[in-house]
């Protein structure tokens, strides 16, 4: 009977310090739940780390877009010599 008398009484403890330990629920880590300047420097590193990591993508998307862009023009000349050769060889066909 006194365990019970514990038990119920530990319990609403644990209830109110719960929502204490994850204040944005994104679990960010022990310095970032810290606060303070270890927590604002770690922030800031982590952002400049993905926008560093962005600006890469970017550059490689650019980079494929280029090689692609290209490709595909040479491509589209090349339909429009064959185009242009089978209207000569029809155009041929009827001055016969």
């Amino acid at each position: 009977m006194n365990a019970l008398k514990r038990t119920t009484v530990f319990a609403p403890r644990m209830i109110r310090f719960a929502p204490m330990s994850s204040k944005d629920q994104s679990h960010a880590g022990a310095i970032n739940e810290a606060g303070g300047t270890f927590g604002k420097l770690e922030v800031a590193r982590e952002a400049e780390y993905f926008y560093k990591k962005q600006l890469e993508q970017l550059a490689q998307l650019k980079a494929k877009d280029s090689v692609s862009a290209e490709e595909m023009l040479k491509k589209q000349i090349q339909e429009h010599e064959d185009a242009l050769n089978r209207s000569k060889e029809s155009l041929a066909k009827l001055k016969k």
